[in-house]
């Protein structure tokens, strides 16, 4: 466990402890947030909530991303129970999500900031092992009856796909921006 929290430890550029903070309220009002804000359609909030995920990644250490893991799926909970049909699916899928987005903030960080490897190829990798993790625990569910067949499809080549949407905004903002 000392491994996994040395690596969420780094991160690849360096802020002071008040813009750490700012950081943290934004992105973590933000996660939340986007689900409320973009409910539709699924693949531009997924795509989002990835790049925030990614982003925070990046330049965010330690227990400081958890927040980001969690609350975008709370807020797509909340928005169904306020203004929508919550789809009670969603509950037995909220921990494979948390895992999944866990799996792509670790990931990326420790291809990167450890192993050396680039962003695209990080990026690429962390996505596959996300998607592959919320897949498997769909699947899983699915097998046992709790949730129906539909749902493969959205929590396997969607979450790799918005997932990838995410590696590219923030590549695309790495590459303006002149990171």
């Amino acid at each position: 466990m000392e491994a996994v929290y040395a690596t969420l430890n780094k991160r690849e550029y360096e802020f002071d402890a008040g813009l750490d903070l700012l950081s943290l309220v934004g992105f973590s009002f933000l996660a939340f947030a986007i689900p409320f804000l973009f409910p539709h359609p699924q693949a531009v909030t997924g795509i989002l909530v990835n790049a925030f995920l990614i982003a925070a990644a990046l330049s965010m250490k330690g227990r400081n991303v958890l927040p980001l893991i969690l609350l975008p799926s709370m807020g797509a909970l909340a928005n169904g129970l306020l203004f929508g049909p919550l789809t009670i699916f969603l509950i037995y899928l909220i921990p494979f999500i948390w895992i999944g987005n866990f799996l792509l903030v670790f990931g990326i960080k420790k291809l990167m900031q450890e192993e050396g490897i680039g962003y695209w190829a990080s990026g690429i990798a962390s996505c596959a092992i996300k998607a592959g993790a919320i897949f498997l625990g769909a699947y899983g569910l699915c097998l046992a009856g709790v949730v129906p067949e539909a749902l493969l499809l959205p929590m396997g080549i969607l979450q790799a796909g918005t997932a990838l949407g995410g590696v590219l905004i923030v590549g695309a903002g790495k590459k303006l921006l002149g990171f």
